[in-house]
């Protein structure tokens, strides 16, 4: 078996090589373009946001408004610890961001495992100025808005899914010894956790720019699966060319919602990157992208059917 493993390893690789070769021009494009895209989209909106995310989570500074919400949000959500914390940042900061603070908060042992595996479930939210500035190329500010709304509201119901869940661990919250530490202090280690992490994000969204322009050049492909394609491996490419389809607004806001919400095979390489080494549950974000797909766009078209009514 190990032998029939290695044999078809060695095939495969063969064949990557001779694709890559022979499609030498459309590589060095893609690593350009990935690299583009990173600098003046991803790098901006993320680095800061990450620094910002691993001061709060090493000092108290959310704590008197997190002692506030957070009886009410494990109510609801049936967690413990400080999880509106987790939620809360990861409204503001979107994605990969949300695994990177669930692992953060877990490890300064601010939220239990359980709670970090039902969170990695609901808290994939796409960053909102990202989303704003990409969709507003293709829709009007009205269509904008409600798209950025339904794909945030659809995590709660996603959240009440996950509710009942529970896990088996012996993971158990301690007193937290975090003290209001100097920020100064604090930043160099963000700093570099940041560029560490931006740098897996560049090598993710390289790879499957790389992957997903071959395949559109291999085969003769329609344009509206060229967009599906490009939406599953990586959505930024896929909503950049949006409005180059002709067919229906309705349409073109559906795909764009369903892309939104399953984030691509790029953004779940990231989040397995980031989890790989703790107990957190890739398979929960997964089914969470799953049904965040079916809730928000069975959701967008049962509102915009009423409203046209």
């Amino acid at each position: 078996m190990n032998k029939l493993k290695n044999i078809f390893t060695i095939i495969l690789l063969s064949i990557i090589i001779y694709i890559l070769f022979k499609y030498n021009s459309i590589l060095n494009t893609s690593v350009i373009d990935a690299v583009n895209l990173w600098i003046t989209k991803v790098f901006p909106s993320l680095f800061i946001m990450f620094i910002i995310n691993d001061i709060i989570i090493n000092t108290n500074i959310l704590n008197h408004l997190t002692k506030i919400i957070n009886p009410i949000f494990n109510k609801i959500f049936n967690t413990t610890g400080n999880s509106s914390e987790v939620f809360l940042l990861s409204i503001f900061s979107g994605t990969p961001s949300s695994a990177f603070i669930i692992k953060e908060m877990l490890a300064n042992n601010k939220i239990t495992l359980e709670s970090a595996n039902k969170l990695i479930s609901f808290t994939y939210f796409s960053n909102p100025l990202f989303l704003y500035n990409i969709l507003n190329a293709t829709f009007n500010k009205y269509i904008t808005f409600k798209i950025i709304l339904i794909h945030y509201l659809s995590n709660f119901i996603i959240g009440l899914f996950f509710r009942k869940t529970n896990y088996e661990n012996n993971n158990y919250l301690k007193d937290n010894n975090i003290t209001n530490r100097n920020i100064f202090l604090l930043l160099p280690n963000s700093i570099k956790k940041s560029i560490n992490t931006l740098l897996m994000i560049l090598g993710t969204i390289t790879f499957y720019m790389i992957i997903t322009n071959i395949i559109i050049n291999i085969f003769n492909i329609p344009p509206i699966f060229d967009i599906l394609i490009k939406g599953i491996l990586e959505i930024t490419q896929s909503l950049n060319i949006l409005n180059t389809l002709k067919i229906t607004s309705i349409i073109k806001e559906i795909i764009a919602l369903a892309i939104i919400s399953f984030g691509g095979l790029s953004i779940h390489t990231q989040v397995i990157s980031l989890i790989s080494d703790t107990k957190i549950s890739y398979k929960n974000f997964f089914i969470g992208r799953i049904l965040h797909v079916l809730i928000s766009t069975n959701t967008y078209l049962l509102i915009s059917l009423c409203t046209t009514c």
